[in-house]
Parts: structure tokens; sequence; C-alpha cells
């Protein structure tokens, strides 16, 4: 898909332990809203299938309506809203997103207790909200995608989240792989897990996903962390063309960006048989595990092969 990617705000309803944008450092915006406008005006009519709108939690944004207005004008054909979920909460706000061309939901879901969710998140009551959203959203019949990233807190609970997201008629799983910057680097040493870890929760939590003929995706893993014939669930594996707005910054190849620019290549991925397609590891993962875990010997046999 060819996509317009817009960090809508920095500001967020949710105090969130792994934040990648740091929302919770945040006590006023730094977003200019005539640089949103522009960026969507420039690129009317360039053959971009959809806005991504993110943040923080546009949601929140005093403008977040007009924004959608405006996107509708426009005539981009669709709206991907990134959100906590808890202003979805709100049926009718729900029916009036839908009508304005928001065709997909990508919703936070980080526990399938409140105790689970609402600890991480900082936001008490917040994971009620988020599941209403959720079902509101099917009641319209709008698609929803779910995205978990994967902590400390919440690992040993992804089967339970998985089978709640599937209860809840949502389309489409991804589960993240904590990228230690923003507010999650002054916490990752008490909500990193190591891949070794990640793969005895995660393979089951995928299983359900897969029963239940769900979507499933994994953003941020290096391939080599994840094999066993899950390897083709890599979002590396699928062709994106995501221009992204940020702060003022643009960023005209969001993947590639990621790829050269947030992650690092080490001894071990010289002769990787995927290296081509990896996205490779978070350096800030290396600095506190090292490279020990990626010697060619634990490599999964099916990534290999």
């Amino acid at each position: 898909m060819k996509c317009l990617s817009v960090h809508l705000t920095d500001l967020c309803n949710s105090q969130c332990t792994f934040c990648v944008v740091a929302s919770p450092l945040y006590t006023s915006d730094s977003i200019v809203y005539e640089d949103v406008v522009s960026f969507l005006e420039q690129h009317k009519g360039a053959g971009y299938e959809a806005v991504n709108l993110h943040g923080g939690e546009p949601t929140i944004h005093p403008r977040f309506v007009e924004t959608l207005e405006r996107i509708r004008d426009l005539e981009y054909p669709e709206v991907h809203l990134q959100t906590n979920g808890i202003r979805l909460a709100h049926r009718d706000f729900v029916r009036q997103l839908i009508a304005l061309r928001v065709t997909k939901f990508i919703i936070s879901l980080h526990g399938d207790l409140p105790e689970f969710q609402d600890s991480q998140t900082y936001t008490v009551g917040g994971f009620a909200k988020t599941i209403e959203g959720i079902r509101n959203v099917k009641i319209w019949g709008a698609h929803v995608r779910t995205n978990t990233v994967i902590t400390l807190q919440n690992i040993e609970r992804l089967s339970g989240i998985a089978a709640l997201a599937c209860d809840l008629g949502v389309d489409h799983l991804n589960f993240s792989n904590l990228h230690p910057v923003g507010s999650a680097c002054f916490s990752r040493g008490r909500i990193m897990a190591r891949f070794e870890n990640i793969r005895r929760h995660l393979y089951p939590a995928i299983d359900v996903a897969l029963q239940h003929g769900k979507v499933v995706t994994l953003e941020g893993f290096p391939c080599c962390t994840i094999g066993d014939g899950y390897e083709r669930l890599h979002l590396t594996s699928e062709h994106r063309e995501i221009k992204l707005l940020i702060r003022g910054q643009i960023v005209s190849d969001y993947d590639a960006f990621m790829r050269n620019n947030m992650s690092i290549f080490g001894q071990p991925c010289k002769e990787c048989a995927v290296r081509v397609r990896c996205g490779g590891v978070y350096p800030e993962y290396i600095e506190y595990n090292g490279w020990g875990e990626f010697d060619a010997r634990l490599v999964p046999v099916n990534i290999r092969s």
C-alpha cells in the first residue's frame, strides 16, 4: 500500500512505559498544524491510497475531526487511525469517524485484563474503554487491527490477549517487538524481554489467532529471531510505500529509514540467508544484551533453509 503517515500530536491520554515517541515526557505539543495541512495538500492526487494518523493519541487533538474532513475534501480514499481506543468508547464518535472515511482502526491492546494493561499505560479504566471501543468499531463493521507491544509485564499474557482479540472480532493482530527509545529507554531494564523468552510465549499466541482465521503480523523483529514456520509473518516481507511527516521532518521511505537509521547489523548478520529482507536489530537492545543470542547456532532452522 502507498500511504501517507502523519504524526498529528505528541500528546496522549495514556502514559505508556514503552512509548516510542515519548509522549509521557511532553507537556505541550511541538506539532505545527499548518505543516500537517501543507503535507496533505502537497500530496493530493499523487496516488496515495490512505492517510495514516497517529501520535501521541490523535483523537485528542483539538482539530482531529477537522483533519479528517480536510483529508476527505482532498479526496484521499481512506484513513487509518492508530489509537489507544479510549475515545472510541463513545459509539456516536466512532460512527462519525467511519462517516469521515476511517476504514481501519489500529488499536493498542497490551493486556487481556485491566491489571495487565492499565499498569503499563498508567490509565485507570483505560483497558475497559479500549475494549468497548473495539466493540463499537466492530458494531459499525469497520476493520480492526490490534497492536500489542511485548513487554515483561504482558509476555505471559500473549495467548490471552490473542484469545480476547479473537473473541472481540478483531480482523488482524500485530505483535510488536519493544523499541527501547522514547519513554522505553528509561524503563527497558524492567520491561524489555529477550528474544528466547519472547518466542516461548509468542508462538502459542500466534497459533491461537491463526486457528481463528485471523491475519497475524510481526513488527520490529530481526528475521533470525522468529522462525519455525512463522517467518512469513514478518512485516518486512511486505512491500510498503510509506511517506512520513513527524515533527516537521519528512521521511520519504519509512521502512528504509527504520532499517538504515534505527537498526543495526552485526557480525552474525554477514552470512545470514535472509539479510536482504531483514530490518535489523535495535541498537538499544544490543547495548543491553549484546550479540550472543544471534550466534548462527541459535538461528531458527527454518529461517536458514
